[in-house]
């Protein structure tokens, strides 16, 4: 028989815990399921931790208590090095996640699913009593992860924070930086896993306490996607911030201080060229640094080099001898140039593993 450990990060959830904890109990019991309930208290002023302990002489119940609020997704996975079970669920303690559903989910994952997502958004599911700012919100986020990250494109709730896995999808997976509050996500795109499944359920409201979602949370969230998001799509969007520095500093050299276009053209060049380097170097390409910072420069000056004559070289030639039309070869030549660049950046200037 499976045994389940259920993860349940806390911060001031003292008027929860024991009504979550008997209901935990209850709906596996009369399951026949065996489980493990761990507690990771980020240090509680409200004493979270404490109730927990108490509750331990009757409940099989672990608690993990840290220094401090270091977030949910690093809870989760300090959950996960003393959990013990073959199966891994992870819950909030303020009930708005129902722990009748867990059973649900563990028979799911029993049927052959690695992952298996308690999904307020297919048939069945529901976020309950929102107000129309907070559905506007979630799927807001949700758009944003199904484009910028192509593990959660099937998912209809990526952004669950309600879900179970089997060991193997953590175990040796590497890479893992949990940082803001959707660790599910993080699961998805380095996790190790074969497939997917969701089971509806309806989101609750709230038993005691108050809700802990804040603009500091929304913003941590979007940096968390745009870090998880495939080297490509960062490449891009530094590649654009190159564009608005090119033309910024060109505007001030021209404009402002009046430098001639033919010496005030090279130097936003290569002001942009430096620019886009160190953001690749610090984040695109963080993990794949090889050799010396200066080695890194001179090869990318020579990537972005061949990307610029390639780029001139598409336009030119799509314009003269397949389309006349200026955009559309310039566009041709643009996307030319940068997949070339970005192939030549990736295995040259930062070798990828």
């Amino acid at each position: 028989m499976w045994l389940i450990s259920i993860i349940v990060p806390t911060y001031n959830e003292r008027e929860n815990i024991e009504e979550l904890v008997k209901r935990i109990d209850a709906s596996l019991r009369k399951e026949g399921l065996k489980y493990e309930i761990i507690i990771v208290d980020d240090n509680s002023p409200d004493g979270t931790a404490d109730v927990a302990e108490s509750l331990s002489s009757k409940y099989p119940i672990k608690v993990v208590r840290r220094p401090g609020k270091l977030g949910l997704s690093s809870a989760v996975l300090d959950g996960f090095k003393v959990a013990e079970g073959d199966l891994v669920v992870v819950m909030d303690a303020d009930l708005q996640h129902p722990p009748e559903v867990i059973p649900k989910l563990v028979r799911t994952a029993a049927n052959g699913c690695d992952i298996v997502i308690a999904s307020r958004y297919v048939k069945g599911g529901s976020v309950g009593e929102w107000s129309v700012l907070r559905k506007l919100i979630s799927k807001g986020a949700t758009l944003i992860a199904r484009i910028l990250l192509p593990q959660s494109r099937n998912v209809k709730d990526p952004m669950s924070g309600f879900f179970l896995f089997k060991r193997e999808v953590l175990e040796g997976s590497e890479g893992l930086d949990p940082k803001g509050f959707k660790i599910l996500l993080e699961i998805l795109v380095k996790g190790r896993y074969r497939s997917v499944c969701e089971v509806p359920f309806k989101f609750g409201q709230r038993f005691k306490g108050q809700s802990k979602l804040g603009m500091k949370e929304v913003i941590n969230y979007v940096i968390h996607v745009l870090t998880l998001s495939p080297s490509y799509l960062k490449f891009a969007i530094v590649g654009g911030i190159g564009t608005i520095v090119n033309l910024a500093v060109l505007y001030v050299e021209r404009y402002l201080l009046g430098i001639p276009h033919v010496i005030a053209a090279p130097i936003a060049i290569e002001v942009s060229v430096l620019n886009n380097f160190t953001l690749n170097d610090l984040w695109t390409f963080k993990t794949a640094r090889k050799g010396s910072w200066v080695s890194r420069l001179v090869k990318f000056h020579g990537s972005s080099a061949a990307g610029i004559l390639t780029q001139v070289g598409v336009s030119i030639g799509t314009y003269e001898f397949i389309v006349h039309n200026s955009i559309l070869a310039q566009l041709l030549g643009i996307i030319a140039g940068f997949i070339l660049n970005y192939v030549i950046s990736k295995k040259y200037v930062w070798k990828a593993k």
